[in-house]
């Protein structure tokens, strides 16, 4: 049984947990009996612990960020109960595998980095070898965390299958907004403070990407299969590579002229230049996301985000002359902010005009350069690591997560307040006339509801 522990609070967006299909797919076309678990439209955990017991799986796999540790927690103890061998994989025991074990004394093994060999392998061995043997795996011993070799990256990532997405259970609340998610690449060249060196410790300081030709046979599949036309690849900067990206926009234009498909994707700002901005409008792109976190220039420099402010500007404007939709990423909170800089990302995003923002709060995430820093300095103002949810309306503490004599916490959420409710007029009638043209598509009205619904909930966060 693999588990994905995320709460229904906790859902920043309507997409399915896409890492977790790829390893039931990949598993179930090896020979195992597999089921999956979704938590993400539960309020707690007591009806997966409940499955848990009635199954009763030989081995029990869970995906833990770090704001997943309460619940992963419960449901480890629920897997120990029912006798499972217990496996925690993704990004935080990836990071942090000693104080993981440590902190979670129902789990045996740890998959560290990408688990679609590693897990396979573990499996094979866990009753009739030495699991210490299998690279990429942490488990407990009687010194403490005992670690295998390490395991390479996948170096070619068309081996990995097309997702069965109807072994989640979950599947058909996910295709009621219309939409589904897809990964063409992996890893991120950027340096970032808030993300990196994590990302790099998950997947490699090399981006590896699918094959154009990978791609657009997933994409035509998926829509064929699903019947779902739009399509969000998550992928941190699709637009990395431009040689890459010059053979997909191709590819997928073709795909999109067939199937009346449109894509969204991440960029940034620093590389999207008149070429990139033409290709992805080409590819059949519609929504072009970009972190352009603060209006400050000192802020956007403390955290190593490699971006200027006059960056953003272009590549909005860009956007704006092509037809492109934008959507903004906002951070808010920094160590370096200031009532001064609160004001100047107010101002640039009611500059920018996005159709559409999320505001987080700057979190101090295990593994990351930021967190190192305020280590060292001592601006942590908490040490529980579940709270470091950068989606939640308030930290439990009603307090900045990261100490600031510049500014205080109530400064920081009056101003994301701001920002959201002077968009909501503009907002609403720059988008009445999509929001027509969504209706008519097949599914428009269910997929209007069910975004409706996620942006009422999340409208402390999502505007």
């Amino acid at each position: 049984m693999l588990i994905y522990p995320r709460l229904s609070h906790q859902i920043h967006g309507l997409w399915a947990p896409l890492g977790m299909m790829i390893l039931g797919t990949l598993l179930e076309d090896r020979g195992f009996n597999v089921v999956i678990e979704d938590a993400s439209f539960d309020s707690e955990t007591s009806r997966v612990e409940a499955r848990i017991a009635q199954e009763r799986p030989a081995v029990v796999g869970v995906t833990l960020l770090t704001e997943f540790l309460p619940a992963a927690r419960k449901i480890l103890r629920a897997a120990k109960k029912a006798q499972a061998i217990t496996i925690l994989g993704g990004p935080h025991p990836t990071i942090l595998p000693e104080e993981t074990l440590a902190r979670m004394p129902d789990a045996d093994y740890i998959v560290i980095g990408e688990g679609e060999e590693t897990l396979p392998e573990l499996l094979d061995v866990i009753n009739n070898g030495n699991p210490w043997d299998v690279p990429g795996v942490a488990a407990r011993g009687d010194g403490g965390c005992i670690f295998g070799p390490p395991r390479a990256v996948i170096s070619d990532l068309d081996i990995l299958p097309i997702p069965r997405r109807e072994m989640l259970p979950t599947h058909s609340r996910y295709l009621g907004i219309g939409a589904l998610n897809l990964h063409a690449l992996r890893g991120c060249p950027f340096r970032c403070a808030f993300c990196q060196p994590t990302l790099n410790t998950l997947f490699g300081k090399k981006i590896r990407a699918k094959s154009p030709e990978a791609v657009a046979e997933e994409v035509e599949w998926t829509v064929g299969k699903y019947g779902m036309k739009e399509l969000f690849f998550v992928d941190d900067v699709f637009t990395v590579s431009k040689p890459w990206l010059r053979q997909v926009s191709g590819l997928l234009g073709k795909v999109r002229a067939d199937k009346e498909a449109r894509y969204v994707i991440n960029s940034r700002v620093d590389i999207f230049d008149e070429e990139i901005a033409q290709l992805v409008t080409d590819m059949g792109a519609w929504i072009v996301l970009f972190g352009i976190e603060s209006g400050s220039q000192e802020v956007l420099d403390y955290l190593d985000k490699g971006t200027t402010v006059d960056q953003s500007r272009h590549a909005f404007s860009l956007c704006r002359r092509l037809g492109l939709k934008t959507h903004a990423y906002v951070l808010l909170g920094s160590p370096v902010e200031t009532p001064e800089s609160l004001e100047a990302t107010e101002s640039l995003v009611a500059e920018l005009a996005p159709d559409s923002v999320h505001i987080s709060v700057c979190m101090p995430l295990p593994g990351t350069t930021l967190r190192q820093r305020m280590e060292q300095e001592g601006r942590l103002n908490w040490a529980e690591l579940e709270d470091l949810d950068y989606y939640t309306p308030r930290t439990q503490r009603n307090e900045l997560p990261i100490s600031n004599p510049s500014v205080t916490y109530e400064q920081v959420i009056n101003t994301r307040e701001k920002i959201l409710s002077s968009r909501k007029t503009r907002l609403f009638l720059r988008n009445a006339r999509a929001l027509a043209a969504d209706l008519v598509r097949p599914g428009g009205f269910a997929k209007a509801a069910t975004r409706y619904r996620y942006y009422r909930r999340m409208r402390h966060y999502f505007g």
